[in-house]
């Protein structure tokens, strides 16, 4: 367990590390939490029980750090969703899901305009919005985003 655990810990301390440095990001907290859903590969979500580390940064995001990817999950209120503009994201792939009903998929990345139909005609107020980044991400690409974020209104 300590081998698979070791690089995960390891890239939760170097980033709350450069985090802490840098304005703006003034409140910073870490730990292990499990819980998360992945979609398996018939395309259903599935619970994962395994703890993983998570950096929680005050009022903007919870950044993931899983065994095969970095995620970083904030949210956006339901008149944001549809009036973002997506294409600024660049290549960085992310899906939209409710907030009060997780598994509520809104979609993902490949296709904006079904995204956008999905939260008008829901119900709910606010949706989650995660962006997958690869696990060699560094702090500095991690950083860089999460300042993009905040400039862009995302909040947690």
């Amino acid at each position: 367990m300590n081998q698979l655990y070791y690089p995960l810990d390891g890239k939760a301390r170097k980033l709350v590390k450069a985090l802490v440095k840098l304005p703006g990001f003034p409140k910073v907290t870490t730990g292990f939490f499990n819980g998360h859903y992945h979609k398996n590969d018939s395309g259903q979500y599935q619970e994962d029980k395994y703890p993983i580390p998570v950096v929680s940064i005050k009022d903007l995001c919870d950044i993931e750090i899983d065994f095969d990817e970095i995620s970083v999950t904030t949210k956006l209120k339901k008149d944001q969703v549809v009036s973002f503009d997506w294409g600024t994201i660049g290549a960085v792939q992310f899906e939209v899901y409710g907030v009060e009903d997780y598994l509520n998929d809104m979609g993902n990345d490949q296709d904006i305009a079904i995204i956008k139909e999905n939260v008008l005609v829901s119900k709910e107020e606010e949706f989650f919005v995660s962006f997958f980044f690869h696990l060699s991400a560094d702090a500095v690409e991690v950083s860089e985003f999460l300042d993009f974020l905040r400039k862009n209104h995302f909040y947690y």
